[in-house]
Protein backbone atom coordinates (compact mmCIF):
# COMPACT_ATOMS: atom_id res chain seq x y z
CA UNK A 1 0.00 0.00 0.00
CA UNK A 2 1.56 3.13 -0.99
CA UNK A 3 2.79 5.74 1.98
CA UNK A 4 0.26 8.33 1.91
CA UNK A 5 1.40 11.63 0.69
CA UNK A 6 2.40 14.33 2.95
CA UNK A 7 0.01 17.62 3.15
CA UNK A 8 3.31 19.82 2.92
CA UNK A 9 4.59 19.50 -0.16
CA UNK A 10 8.77 19.75 -0.35
CA UNK A 11 10.01 22.90 -0.97
CA UNK A 12 6.98 25.04 1.04
CA UNK A 13 9.42 26.73 3.03
CA UNK A 14 11.38 28.20 0.01
CA UNK A 15 8.23 29.22 -1.22
CA UNK A 16 7.16 30.78 2.30
CA UNK A 17 10.16 32.97 2.34
CA UNK A 18 10.10 34.04 -1.09
CA UNK A 19 6.83 35.50 -0.62
CA UNK A 20 7.65 37.21 2.74
CA UNK A 21 10.26 38.66 1.03
CA UNK A 22 8.75 40.04 -1.84
CA UNK A 23 5.77 41.89 0.25
CA UNK A 24 8.54 43.42 2.98
CA UNK A 25 8.79 46.79 3.26
CA UNK A 26 11.70 47.64 5.77
CA UNK A 27 9.95 50.94 5.69
CA UNK A 28 6.80 50.17 6.49
CA UNK A 29 7.81 47.53 8.73
CA UNK A 30 10.12 49.79 11.02
CA UNK A 31 6.51 52.24 11.39
CA UNK A 32 4.86 49.14 12.70
CA UNK A 33 6.97 48.24 15.28
CA UNK A 34 6.05 49.89 18.76
CA UNK A 35 7.97 53.28 19.37
CA UNK A 36 9.59 51.49 22.61
CA UNK A 37 11.10 48.78 19.87
CA UNK A 38 11.79 51.44 17.47
CA UNK A 39 13.53 53.14 20.32
CA UNK A 40 16.43 50.33 20.63
CA UNK A 41 17.10 49.97 16.94
CA UNK A 42 20.71 51.13 14.90
CA UNK A 43 24.31 49.90 15.03
CA UNK A 44 25.12 50.38 18.49
CA UNK A 45 22.08 49.69 20.33
CA UNK A 46 20.95 46.77 22.64
CA UNK A 47 18.72 44.63 20.72
CA UNK A 48 17.83 42.17 23.44
CA UNK A 49 14.96 44.48 25.49
CA UNK A 50 13.30 44.64 21.96
CA UNK A 51 13.60 41.49 21.00
CA UNK A 52 12.21 40.09 24.21
CA UNK A 53 8.97 42.42 23.11
CA UNK A 54 9.24 41.28 19.54
CA UNK A 55 8.70 37.34 20.78
CA UNK A 56 5.87 38.20 23.06
CA UNK A 57 4.29 40.34 20.20
CA UNK A 58 5.15 37.46 17.55
CA UNK A 59 3.50 35.22 20.26
CA UNK A 60 0.03 36.96 20.12
CA UNK A 61 -0.35 37.33 17.02
CA UNK A 62 -2.66 34.91 15.83
CA UNK A 63 -4.82 33.81 13.23
CA UNK A 64 -8.32 35.01 13.92
CA UNK A 65 -10.02 34.08 11.34
CA UNK A 66 -13.78 33.28 11.40
CA UNK A 67 -13.37 29.47 11.30
CA UNK A 68 -10.44 27.81 13.12
CA UNK A 69 -7.73 27.36 10.36
CA UNK A 70 -6.72 24.06 9.70
CA UNK A 71 -3.28 22.34 10.67
CA UNK A 72 -1.45 23.47 7.50
CA UNK A 73 -2.21 26.63 7.77
CA UNK A 74 -1.72 27.19 11.27
CA UNK A 75 1.52 25.48 11.03
CA UNK A 76 2.55 27.75 7.77
CA UNK A 77 1.13 30.96 9.98
CA UNK A 78 3.88 29.45 12.86
CA UNK A 79 6.54 29.57 10.25
CA UNK A 80 5.75 32.72 8.83
CA UNK A 81 5.60 33.97 12.12
CA UNK A 82 9.06 33.26 13.04
CA UNK A 83 10.40 34.78 9.77
CA UNK A 84 8.11 37.96 10.50
CA UNK A 85 10.22 37.76 13.67
CA UNK A 86 13.07 37.73 11.63
CA UNK A 87 13.02 40.10 9.16
CA UNK A 88 12.06 42.62 11.82
CA UNK A 89 15.12 42.51 14.07
CA UNK A 90 17.05 42.92 10.79
CA UNK A 91 15.14 45.97 10.46
CA UNK A 92 15.76 47.60 13.74
CA UNK A 93 19.63 47.02 12.93
CA UNK A 94 19.02 48.87 10.40
CA UNK A 95 20.94 46.22 7.95
CA UNK A 96 20.49 47.07 4.01
CA UNK A 97 18.07 44.99 2.58
CA UNK A 98 18.96 42.96 0.56
CA UNK A 99 16.69 39.65 -0.50
CA UNK A 100 19.11 37.40 -1.91
CA UNK A 101 21.33 38.13 1.85
CA UNK A 102 18.56 38.26 3.76
CA UNK A 103 17.04 34.55 2.26
CA UNK A 104 20.49 33.02 2.92
CA UNK A 105 20.35 34.99 6.54
CA UNK A 106 17.08 33.49 6.99
CA UNK A 107 17.91 29.93 6.03
CA UNK A 108 20.97 29.89 7.79
CA UNK A 109 19.25 31.22 11.39
CA UNK A 110 16.01 28.74 11.01
CA UNK A 111 18.63 25.87 10.62
CA UNK A 112 20.59 26.64 13.32
CA UNK A 113 17.15 27.02 15.16
CA UNK A 114 16.86 23.24 14.76
CA UNK A 115 20.14 21.92 15.15
CA UNK A 116 21.89 21.73 12.08
CA UNK A 117 24.66 24.48 12.83
CA UNK A 118 27.13 22.86 10.18
CA UNK A 119 25.29 23.82 7.03
CA UNK A 120 23.76 26.59 8.99
CA UNK A 121 27.26 28.16 9.11
CA UNK A 122 27.97 27.27 5.55
CA UNK A 123 25.06 29.05 4.23
CA UNK A 124 25.53 32.14 6.84
CA UNK A 125 26.21 35.57 4.04
CA UNK A 126 29.54 37.04 5.62
CA UNK A 127 31.90 39.19 3.68
CA UNK A 128 31.88 36.76 0.73
CA UNK A 129 27.91 35.47 -0.42
CA UNK A 130 27.72 31.22 0.44
CA UNK A 131 27.17 28.93 -2.72
CA UNK A 132 23.86 28.70 -3.72
CA UNK A 133 24.16 24.81 -2.91
CA UNK A 134 24.85 26.05 0.80
CA UNK A 135 22.18 27.69 1.13
CA UNK A 136 19.51 25.44 -0.56
CA UNK A 137 20.80 22.99 2.02
CA UNK A 138 20.55 25.17 4.81
CA UNK A 139 16.56 25.59 3.71
CA UNK A 140 16.43 22.03 3.18
CA UNK A 141 17.29 21.36 6.59
CA UNK A 142 15.44 23.99 8.03
CA UNK A 143 12.45 22.72 6.21
CA UNK A 144 12.58 19.31 7.70
CA UNK A 145 13.38 20.14 11.43
CA UNK A 146 10.37 22.76 11.44
CA UNK A 147 8.55 20.26 10.01
CA UNK A 148 9.17 17.55 12.37
CA UNK A 149 8.80 19.80 15.50
CA UNK A 150 5.89 21.86 14.63
CA UNK A 151 3.94 19.85 12.64
CA UNK A 152 0.84 19.26 13.41
CA UNK A 153 0.64 22.54 15.06
CA UNK A 154 -1.14 21.74 18.89
CA UNK A 155 -0.69 18.76 21.59
CA UNK A 156 -2.15 15.13 21.44
CA UNK A 157 -5.03 13.72 23.25
CA UNK A 158 -4.08 13.19 27.21
CA UNK A 159 -0.63 15.08 26.10
CA UNK A 160 1.00 18.12 27.96
CA UNK A 161 -0.93 21.71 27.33
CA UNK A 162 3.18 22.11 25.37
CA UNK A 163 2.52 23.72 22.13
CA UNK A 164 2.44 26.99 22.69
CA UNK A 165 5.43 26.92 24.87
CA UNK A 166 7.24 24.80 22.45
CA UNK A 167 6.87 27.88 20.23
CA UNK A 168 7.68 29.98 22.28
CA UNK A 169 11.26 28.62 22.71
CA UNK A 170 11.54 28.06 19.26
CA UNK A 171 11.24 32.46 18.93
CA UNK A 172 13.44 32.81 21.77
CA UNK A 173 16.12 30.75 20.49
CA UNK A 174 15.92 32.21 17.17
CA UNK A 175 16.03 35.84 18.65
CA UNK A 176 19.14 35.04 20.07
CA UNK A 177 20.72 33.65 17.46
CA UNK A 178 20.01 36.72 15.07
CA UNK A 179 20.94 39.05 17.83
CA UNK A 180 24.42 37.16 17.36
CA UNK A 181 24.43 37.11 13.85
CA UNK A 182 23.43 40.85 13.88
CA UNK A 183 26.35 42.01 16.41
CA UNK A 184 28.98 40.44 14.95
CA UNK A 185 28.08 39.69 11.39
CA UNK A 186 28.52 36.15 11.65
CA UNK A 187 27.44 32.51 13.23
CA UNK A 188 29.68 31.09 15.60
CA UNK A 189 29.24 27.36 16.33
CA UNK A 190 30.35 27.55 19.87
CA UNK A 191 28.00 30.39 20.63
CA UNK A 192 25.08 27.93 18.34
CA UNK A 193 26.25 25.29 20.98
CA UNK A 194 25.38 27.74 24.26
CA UNK A 195 22.03 29.07 23.07
CA UNK A 196 20.84 25.41 21.62
CA UNK A 197 21.44 23.98 25.18
CA UNK A 198 20.20 27.38 27.12
CA UNK A 199 17.14 26.40 25.09
CA UNK A 200 17.03 22.78 25.80
CA UNK A 201 17.09 23.61 29.15
CA UNK A 202 13.93 26.41 28.91
CA UNK A 203 11.82 23.00 27.29
CA UNK A 204 12.86 20.62 29.94
CA UNK A 205 11.82 23.06 32.87
CA UNK A 206 8.66 23.89 30.52
CA UNK A 207 7.78 20.47 30.14
CA UNK A 208 8.41 19.18 34.13
CA UNK A 209 6.90 22.14 35.36
CA UNK A 210 3.70 21.66 32.89
CA UNK A 211 3.63 17.64 34.28
CA UNK A 212 3.63 18.87 37.57
CA UNK A 213 0.05 20.93 37.06
CA UNK A 214 -1.43 17.98 35.25
CA UNK A 215 -0.26 15.71 38.06
CA UNK A 216 -1.44 18.58 40.29
CA UNK A 217 -4.84 17.85 39.15
CA UNK A 218 -5.14 14.33 38.83
CA UNK A 219 -3.16 11.30 38.69
CA UNK A 220 -1.36 10.40 35.68
CA UNK A 221 -2.35 6.46 34.38
CA UNK A 222 -0.27 4.59 32.02
CA UNK A 223 -1.63 5.82 28.92
CA UNK A 224 -1.45 9.49 29.16
CA UNK A 225 1.88 8.58 30.41
CA UNK A 226 3.09 7.56 27.46
CA UNK A 227 1.55 9.90 25.22
CA UNK A 228 3.49 12.50 26.95
CA UNK A 229 6.70 10.35 26.62
CA UNK A 230 6.44 10.66 22.78
CA UNK A 231 5.17 13.68 22.96
CA UNK A 232 8.48 14.76 24.02
CA UNK A 233 10.47 13.40 20.70
CA UNK A 234 9.56 16.90 18.69
CA UNK A 235 11.59 18.79 21.26
CA UNK A 236 14.96 17.72 20.01
CA UNK A 237 16.41 16.65 23.19
CA UNK A 238 19.99 14.55 23.04
CA UNK A 239 18.74 11.17 23.86
CA UNK A 240 20.74 11.32 27.34
CA UNK A 241 18.95 14.74 27.76
CA UNK A 242 15.55 13.17 26.75
CA UNK A 243 16.14 9.87 29.40
CA UNK A 244 16.17 12.13 32.18
CA UNK A 245 13.12 14.38 31.24
CA UNK A 246 11.17 11.14 30.98
CA UNK A 247 11.95 10.41 34.40
CA UNK A 248 10.90 13.79 35.29
CA UNK A 249 7.53 13.93 33.40
CA UNK A 250 6.61 10.94 35.31
CA UNK A 251 7.93 12.24 38.82
CA UNK A 252 8.07 16.21 38.32
CA UNK A 253 9.79 18.13 41.34
CA UNK A 254 7.36 20.21 43.89
CA UNK A 255 6.83 23.89 42.64
CA UNK A 256 9.30 25.11 45.03
CA UNK A 257 12.18 23.18 43.55
CA UNK A 258 11.65 23.47 40.51
CA UNK A 259 11.33 27.13 40.10
CA UNK A 260 14.54 27.82 42.57
CA UNK A 261 16.16 25.42 39.53
CA UNK A 262 15.15 27.45 37.24
CA UNK A 263 17.78 30.27 36.09
CA UNK A 264 15.97 33.60 37.28
CA UNK A 265 15.66 34.71 33.73
CA UNK A 266 13.31 31.77 32.59
CA UNK A 267 11.28 31.86 35.61
CA UNK A 268 9.00 34.96 33.98
CA UNK A 269 8.72 32.63 31.08
CA UNK A 270 7.90 29.31 32.75
CA UNK A 271 5.28 31.26 35.35
CA UNK A 272 3.52 32.71 32.21
CA UNK A 273 3.09 29.08 30.65
CA UNK A 274 1.69 27.74 33.62
CA UNK A 275 -0.95 30.76 33.66
CA UNK A 276 -1.36 30.10 29.67
CA UNK A 277 -1.70 25.97 30.54
CA UNK A 278 -4.16 26.64 33.55
CA UNK A 279 -6.87 28.59 30.52
CA UNK A 280 -6.20 26.18 27.75
CA UNK A 281 -7.28 23.17 29.44
CA UNK A 282 -9.52 24.75 31.43
CA UNK A 283 -8.26 22.36 34.64
CA UNK A 284 -9.72 23.54 37.95
CA UNK A 285 -9.34 22.58 41.40
CA UNK A 286 -7.55 24.49 44.78
CA UNK A 287 -4.53 21.44 43.56
CA UNK A 288 -3.88 23.13 40.40
CA UNK A 289 -4.18 26.47 41.85
CA UNK A 290 -1.78 25.87 44.66
CA UNK A 291 0.97 24.53 42.12
CA UNK A 292 0.97 27.93 40.19
CA UNK A 293 0.57 29.96 43.49
CA UNK A 294 3.99 27.93 44.78
CA UNK A 295 5.54 27.70 41.59
CA UNK A 296 5.13 31.87 41.23
CA UNK A 297 5.65 32.53 45.09
CA UNK A 298 9.12 30.56 44.80
CA UNK A 299 10.11 32.25 41.57
CA UNK A 300 10.54 35.22 43.42
CA UNK A 301 8.47 37.45 40.66
CA UNK A 302 7.01 40.66 42.60
CA UNK A 303 3.42 41.62 41.79
CA UNK A 304 3.69 43.59 38.62
CA UNK A 305 5.35 40.71 36.79
CA UNK A 306 3.21 38.45 37.41
CA UNK A 307 0.33 40.40 36.92
CA UNK A 308 2.40 41.28 32.95
CA UNK A 309 2.79 37.30 33.32
CA UNK A 310 -0.95 36.81 33.35
CA UNK A 311 -1.98 39.38 30.47
CA UNK A 312 0.35 38.08 28.20
CA UNK A 313 -1.22 34.57 28.70
CA UNK A 314 -5.12 36.06 28.80
CA UNK A 315 -3.61 37.79 24.99
CA UNK A 316 -2.15 34.76 23.75
CA UNK A 317 -4.95 32.66 24.86
CA UNK A 318 -6.87 34.80 22.99
CA UNK A 319 -10.39 33.84 23.52
CA UNK A 320 -12.10 36.57 21.12
CA UNK A 321 -14.93 35.35 19.57
CA UNK A 322 -16.77 34.52 22.56
CA UNK A 323 -16.10 38.43 23.61
CA UNK A 324 -16.83 39.77 19.95
CA UNK A 325 -20.68 37.54 19.88
CA UNK A 326 -21.48 38.88 23.32
CA UNK A 327 -20.38 42.61 22.83
CA UNK A 328 -20.56 43.49 19.67
CA UNK A 329 -22.23 40.73 17.50
CA UNK A 330 -22.54 41.19 13.16
CA UNK A 331 -21.05 39.27 10.46
CA UNK A 332 -17.82 38.28 8.61
CA UNK A 333 -17.22 41.53 8.07
CA UNK A 334 -17.63 43.32 11.20
CA UNK A 335 -15.52 40.31 12.82
CA UNK A 336 -12.80 41.14 10.28
CA UNK A 337 -12.75 44.90 11.19
CA UNK A 338 -12.88 43.43 14.96
CA UNK A 339 -9.29 41.01 14.25
CA UNK A 340 -7.98 44.20 13.01
CA UNK A 341 -8.64 46.00 15.78
CA UNK A 342 -7.61 43.39 18.52
CA UNK A 343 -4.40 43.31 16.41
CA UNK A 344 -3.71 46.71 16.98
CA UNK A 345 -4.81 47.39 20.29
CA UNK A 346 -3.14 43.96 21.54
CA UNK A 347 0.46 45.32 20.16
CA UNK A 348 -0.32 49.01 21.72
CA UNK A 349 -1.69 48.32 25.22
CA UNK A 350 -1.23 45.06 26.15
CA UNK A 351 2.10 46.06 28.19
CA UNK A 352 0.27 48.84 29.70
CA UNK A 353 -3.00 46.83 31.07
CA UNK A 354 -0.94 44.58 33.90
CA UNK A 355 0.68 48.17 35.05
CA UNK A 356 -2.76 50.02 35.45
CA UNK A 357 -5.07 47.03 37.01
CA UNK A 358 -1.85 45.94 39.34
CA UNK A 359 -1.20 49.63 41.07
CA UNK A 360 -4.59 50.32 41.17
CA UNK A 361 -6.30 47.22 42.37
CA UNK A 362 -7.77 47.97 45.56
CA UNK A 363 -10.29 50.87 43.72
CA UNK A 364 -10.82 48.70 40.68
CA UNK A 365 -12.35 45.59 43.39
CA UNK A 366 -14.42 48.44 45.19
CA UNK A 367 -15.35 50.30 42.34
CA UNK A 368 -16.55 46.93 40.26
CA UNK A 369 -18.13 45.97 43.57
CA UNK A 370 -20.36 48.90 43.80
CA UNK A 371 -21.11 48.96 40.56
CA UNK A 372 -22.58 45.17 41.30
CA UNK A 373 -24.14 44.58 37.34
CA UNK A 374 -20.36 45.06 35.48
CA UNK A 375 -19.39 41.65 36.98
CA UNK A 376 -22.45 39.77 36.28
CA UNK A 377 -22.52 41.15 32.81
CA UNK A 378 -18.87 39.96 32.15
CA UNK A 379 -19.38 36.66 33.39
CA UNK A 380 -22.60 36.44 31.20
CA UNK A 381 -20.30 37.38 28.31
CA UNK A 382 -17.38 34.99 29.23
CA UNK A 383 -19.50 32.44 29.24
CA UNK A 384 -20.58 32.46 25.84
CA UNK A 385 -23.90 34.08 26.10
CA UNK A 386 -24.85 37.30 23.90
CA UNK A 387 -25.35 40.61 25.41
CA UNK A 388 -28.48 42.37 24.56
CA UNK A 389 -28.39 46.03 23.22
CA UNK A 390 -29.33 47.17 26.75
CA UNK A 391 -26.73 45.50 28.26
CA UNK A 392 -24.10 46.18 26.01
CA UNK A 393 -24.95 50.12 26.46
CA UNK A 394 -24.66 49.16 30.61
CA UNK A 395 -21.39 47.57 30.26
CA UNK A 396 -19.85 50.45 28.61
CA UNK A 397 -21.77 53.21 30.52
CA UNK A 398 -20.28 51.61 33.53
CA UNK A 399 -16.82 51.34 31.98
CA UNK A 400 -16.78 54.83 31.53
CA UNK A 401 -17.74 55.18 34.89
CA UNK A 402 -14.57 52.87 36.10
CA UNK A 403 -11.91 55.00 34.02
CA UNK A 404 -13.48 58.37 35.85
CA UNK A 405 -13.06 56.70 39.10
CA UNK A 406 -9.68 54.94 38.26
CA UNK A 407 -8.39 57.55 35.29
CA UNK A 408 -5.72 54.57 35.26
CA UNK A 409 -8.20 52.18 33.41
CA UNK A 410 -9.67 54.82 30.85
CA UNK A 411 -7.50 52.26 28.08
CA UNK A 412 -11.12 50.07 28.48
CA UNK A 413 -13.29 52.90 28.32
CA UNK A 414 -11.72 54.39 25.11
CA UNK A 415 -12.41 52.98 21.83
CA UNK A 416 -10.91 49.21 20.88
CA UNK A 417 -10.65 49.09 24.57
CA UNK A 418 -14.27 46.94 24.54
CA UNK A 419 -11.45 44.10 23.29
CA UNK A 420 -9.18 44.60 26.58
CA UNK A 421 -12.08 43.14 28.65
CA UNK A 422 -10.88 39.51 28.69
CA UNK A 423 -8.00 40.91 29.57
CA UNK A 424 -9.28 42.61 32.62
CA UNK A 425 -11.59 39.95 33.80
CA UNK A 426 -8.65 37.09 33.64
CA UNK A 427 -6.61 39.62 35.68
CA UNK A 428 -8.62 40.73 38.46
CA UNK A 429 -7.90 37.97 41.38
CA UNK A 430 -11.24 37.37 42.19
CA UNK A 431 -13.68 35.22 40.78
CA UNK A 432 -16.38 37.20 38.04
CA UNK A 433 -18.95 34.97 38.46
CA UNK A 434 -22.74 36.30 39.50
CA UNK A 435 -22.42 34.55 42.92
CA UNK A 436 -19.35 36.75 43.40
CA UNK A 437 -21.54 40.22 43.47
CA UNK A 438 -24.55 38.92 46.20
CA UNK A 439 -22.14 39.36 48.90
CA UNK A 440 -22.22 42.59 50.64
CA UNK A 441 -19.25 45.10 50.20
CA UNK A 442 -16.82 45.61 53.37
CA UNK A 443 -17.92 48.27 55.88
CA UNK A 444 -16.38 51.69 54.40
CA UNK A 445 -12.80 51.98 55.47
CA UNK A 446 -11.89 48.15 55.10
CA UNK A 447 -10.10 46.77 52.63
CA UNK A 448 -11.45 44.72 50.29
CA UNK A 449 -11.03 40.80 51.42
CA UNK A 450 -9.26 38.61 48.91
CA UNK A 451 -11.53 36.53 46.58
CA UNK A 452 -10.88 33.33 44.75
CA UNK A 453 -8.92 33.77 41.67
CA UNK A 454 -10.35 33.78 38.49
CA UNK A 455 -11.18 29.85 37.17
CA UNK A 456 -10.04 28.91 33.77
CA UNK A 457 -12.22 28.54 30.82
CA UNK A 458 -12.62 25.53 29.25
CA UNK A 459 -11.58 24.04 26.21
CA UNK A 460 -13.59 25.48 22.98
CA UNK A 461 -14.08 28.80 23.68
CA UNK A 462 -11.64 30.17 21.20
CA UNK A 463 -8.21 30.42 20.48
Amino acid sequence: MPKPKHPLARGWLETLVAAELDRHDPAAALARLPAEVRGAGGPSGDLAPAAQLLVARSLRRRRLDAEPAGDVESFLEDVRLHVGLLLDLAVLRGADFDPARRRAEIAAILAAAVGRWEVAVEAHPGREPPAARAVRSAMRAAEAGLRERLYPPGDPLHGLPLYPGHVAVQRRILARVAMGHLRVGQLDPAALQRHAEYAARESALLVEALAGLLAAAEPVDARALAVRRRELLRLGFPRATLKAIRRAVASPRAPEVLAAAAPERVRPFLVEQLFLALLRTGISGEAPTRFVEAFAGASGLDPAALAAAQVEAAAQHGVHRVWFDALEGGGATSWQAFADEWESAADQVVERVSAAVTGNLGAVVTEIRETGELGALLAKAAGGAVLTGEEKRKVRAQLVDLAKAVPALAIFAAPGGMLLLPLLAKLLPFDIMPSAWDKKPPPAGDEPRPAPRPKPERKGRGG
